[in-house]
């Protein structure tokens, strides 16, 4: 059995797993941190104190959800391992490729701090005709800076698709972000439907269909789509050039 502590106290989300880690409580843990991260939090901790691994493999589950945070929603994923064998083991793993892990919360939390953490807008916007005008907006806003602002046109242009494709398929109410993470700027669309984006050519008789991921998957770095408990998020990556 495994449960989830969380300290959501601090912007970043300290999460304490107990108990035991095994194959299938792996799967539990993808699950649950997975949905965390649609959360978009800060930066999440995960203090392995008072988890007893059952087996090292299960340990790789780390590994994916680091690399999927940084995929989205470009979070960084830290774990705490008091124990130096559980340290060696993550090594083993090839965890400590994907995150950084630290022998107590206090290294841990400080690693954080010294960060350059996500400077982001998030709204929720309903699916109205104006919907694709204030993604734009949100946009500009956020790359203000003179580092940023060769990405405003491709920027616009990604967020345009992204929410013009939930008002064409999905409707209802959709949550945008835009995040600078790194060297990264981050745009993201989260939506209520299960059914994931799929890259497809247009129409070849009438044009129609198939354009707005063709788009992205031209002018984006890196694109992908993500599952949650309600839905799914569709995002997109532009390096910052520099």
């Amino acid at each position: 059995m495994l449960t989830f502590g969380l300290d959501t106290t601090t912007p970043t989300m300290v999460i304490t797993l107990v108990g035991h880690l095994s194959t299938p409580t792996s799967v539990d843990v993808l699950n649950t941190l997975c949905n965390i991260l649609a959360g978009h939090p800060s930066a999440i901790l995960i203090d392995m104190e008072k988890l007893v691994v059952d087996d090292e493999a299960a340990l790789t589950v780390f590994r994916t959800v680091a690399r999927r945070a940084a995929d989205w929603p470009g979070c960084p994923v830290l774990l705490c391992a008091a124990d130096a064998a559980v340290r060696q083991a993550l090594d083993r793993m090839g965890v400590s490729r994907y995150t950084s892990i630290h022998g107590d919360r206090a290294a841990a939390l400080s690693a954080v701090a010294d960060m350059r953490l996500s400077r982001r807008i998030r709204r929720t916007i309903p699916s109205i005709d104006t919907a694709t005008a204030i993604a734009r907006d949100m946009v500009r806003s956020v790359c203000d800076e003179p580092e940023l602002a060769p990405l405003v046109g491709d920027g616009e242009l990604i967020v345009t698709e992204l929410v013009a494709n939930v008002i064409r398929h999905v409707g209802g109410s959709m949550e945008v972000v835009v995040l600078v993470r790194e060297r990264f700027l981050l745009l993201s669309v989260r939506d209520s439907s299960p059914v994931r984006s799929v890259r497809r050519l247009p129409d070849p008789e009438t044009g129609e269909g198939g354009r707005g991921l063709l788009l992205i998957d031209a002018v984006a770095t890196a694109w992908g789509t993500c599952d949650t408990v309600d839905g799914k998020v569709v995002w997109a990556r532009l390096r910052i050039r520099g």
